[in-house]
């Protein structure tokens, strides 16, 4: 009886199933397997004490002693934010330590999956709630990177309208991560940068530049500027307020040439696009905008043909990101009214030529990723419809690319990072396979109807958060002496400033010829049209006079002949007319009775 029992306890029933709690299928577990024993080991084994998974990331190789190996491992930093909203919901609490988000829904009227309303943890590098403002979120995030002199990609990722465009760039008063980036790099180096664009970039090689060619540059970046809005009163006030918040440090003058270039690309529909063209010179043309390649060489990752522009200070610098932003594509959407409809990446490159020749290349890439979307809630239809495929299809690639990432470690026939699947992906490689330091923003939007879309953000973070690089040197490159290192240390301010101006007055009057080259151009094309032109008049003319002339000669002739033909035809009329008189003549005399021949008749 008792094995009955038990048995009939054991069989299922849809009408009384078992609680989510009892069913193995529903209990909480982590999505990875983790050994944690041989972690408890290596924690015993150090002597640091309190530290995170994430607090001693970032550790730059050959430091003090010069024992620290260079086959660390360390992680991407993945921070959250928080939207400030009028009335918080109560499904998203922050634990005790400040560093874990607890989510949980009691109820299906915020989710219709049974593990989404499980009570669920997320742990982040930090937590940042609607009280925190954008000083602390730069000083967390992105200084001690600058600081540092790394490369780092820093990527904003949440929903759609959640504040990733407001925490990169700010507004009016508040600024965002990228104008606090470039105020803070110009400040560090602000001894060092050098008035010339004499070392490049080009296709991910630094490349000394020659005269000509550092002419052309500067004449390329003075159009870019004079399209550029006036930002000259908002850059002062923005200054005021970064350098009110932050304290900058300088470095000190070192033997060490600094130029600084920015590019700005834009990734719709999975087609790359340079947001710092120039403009066609006629103004009647419509720019088209030309679809770039990405180009993987040797491990490293370029865009060919891209547009990439010197710049001296960052009110030079903020007014070529607003260019650019104002030619992003925009759409309203039902969940925000100014939704990003593509990515967008900023590139900030510090190139450092040194007096020993050996050059050394810091990068600062910062990712606007577009916001991730329900169909059914944003309501988009036809091109908006295809950019939401696009943006979800490129956003689930950066999710395999992470997910492949983490689990490199802990598998070892783990798959091959298939960041060639999109090329969102193929621009941050170097990001995801380690080679730069990533820092990912995770903004969240805390109300009961974005639930569901929030856990699934918070799960992409969660991915990220588990990735393990080894830690990597600082680019470094061996190139030949030049002598424009010296110069940028020993001339003398007076003399800098004399040159300066020669090299301004130099540009200025080659830009000159440039424009009076294409005036006379453009003189000799209208000549050459109003030549034509009035030589097709003057041919037009010509051909109807010779028709009106012929015209009237033909008419003259029919004249003529018309007379000539009425005379020969009167003359016949008065032949025939006199022939018929005579015989009318001779009739009547026949019929006279005086007429002496005798009329016979028949009868």
């Amino acid at each position: 009886m008792e094995r009955e029992e038990v048995n009939r306890r054991e069989m299922r029933s849809f009408l009384m199933p078992r609680d989510p709690s009892i069913d193995r299928r529903f209990r909480p577990r982590p999505n990875k397997q983790l050994r944690l024993f041989d972690e408890v080991l290596v924690e015993t084994s150090d002597s640091s004490t309190d530290c995170s998974d994430t607090e001693s990331e970032y550790t730059k190789t050959g430091d003090e002693g010069g024992s620290i190996d260079s086959e660390i491992e360390t992680g991407p930093q993945v921070f959250l934010r928080l939207r400030p909203v009028e009335s918080p919901s109560k499904l998203y609490v922050i634990s005790d330590c400040g560093n874990v988000l607890i989510t949980s829904a009691a109820t299906n009227e915020y989710s219709s999956n049974n593990v989404n309303r499980m009570e669920k943890h997320y742990s982040f590098t930090n937590i940042f709630d609607s009280q925190v403002g954008q000083r602390d979120i730069y000083d967390k995030c992105v200084g001690p990177r600058i600081i540092d002199e790394e490369c780092v990609t820093i990527m904003a990722y949440g929903t759609s309208g959640s504040g990733k465009t407001y925490t990169l760039l700010g507004d009016s008063v508040r600024a965002g991560i990228i104008p606090r980036a470039l105020e803070h790099i110009f400040t560090l180096y602000n001894k060092q940068v050098y008035t010339a664009a004499k070392l490049k970039l080009i296709n991910a090689r630094m490349v000394i530049l020659e005269d000509d060619v550092t002419i052309k540059e500067m004449q390329i970046r003075r159009q870019l500027l004079a399209l550029c809005p006036d930002m000259q009163a908002q850059h002062q006030r923005l200054k005021q307020v970064i350098h009110g918040d932050h304290e900058f440090e300088e470095k000190p003058a070192e033997e060490v040439s600094v130029m600084i270039w920015v590019s700005f690309v834009e990734i719709y529909n999975e087609l790359v696009y340079d947001l710092l063209t120039l403009p066609p010179r006629q103004q009647n043309l419509e720019a088209r905008r030309k679809n770039l390649k990405i180009v993987c060489n040797k491990g490293q990752v370029f865009i060919k043909g891209l547009t990439s522009i010197f710049v001296r200070s960052s009110e030079e610098a903020l007014k070529l990101l607003r260019l650019g932003q104002q030619r992003l594509t925009y759409a309203s959407t039902a969940v925000n009214t100014n939704s990003s409809r593509s990515h967008c990446v900023f590139t900030v490159d510090v190139l450092k030529y040194h007096r020993t020749g050996m050059t050394t290349q810091n990068t600062y890439k910062f990712c606007d990723l577009a916001g991730s979307e329900r169909v059914d809630k944003t309501g988009t239809i036809g091109s908006r419809l295809k950019e939401a495929q696009s943006i979800n299809t490129s956003l689930m690639v950066l999710g395999r690319c992470l997910d492949a990432a983490s689990s490199i470690k802990k598998k070892a026939n783990a798959d091959v990072i298939p960041y060639r699947d999109s090329k969102l992906t193929m621009l941050l490689q170097a990001a995801l396979l380690g080679k730069e330091r990533l820092a990912m923003i995770v903004t969240v939007t805390p109300l009961d109807k974005y639930y569901e879309e929030n856990l699934n953000v918070l799960s992409f973070a969660s991915i990220a958060k588990n990735i393990l690089f080894k830690q990597q040197l600082v680019k470094q490159h061996n190139t030949r002496y030049s002598l424009f290192a010296e110069y940028s240390q020993t001339g003398e301010s007076a003399d800098r400033e004399y040159i300066s101006q020669l090299e301004a007055q130099n540009i200025s009057l080659r830009a000159e010829i440039d424009r009076l080259n294409y005036d006379i151009v453009l003189k000799l094309q209208l000549q050459e049209e109003k030549l034509r032109k009035e030589l097709t008049d003057t041919f037009q003319t010509t051909i109807h006079t010779n028709l009106k002339q012929c015209e009237e000669r033909q008419e003259k002739k029919i004249a003529m002949l018309n007379r000539e033909f009425e005379a020969k035809i009167a003359s016949i009329k008065r032949k025939y007319e006199e022939q018929i008189e005579d015989l009318q003549d001779e009739i009547e005399e026949l019929k006279s009775p005086n007429s002496d021949i005798e009329i016979i008749d028949d009868e």
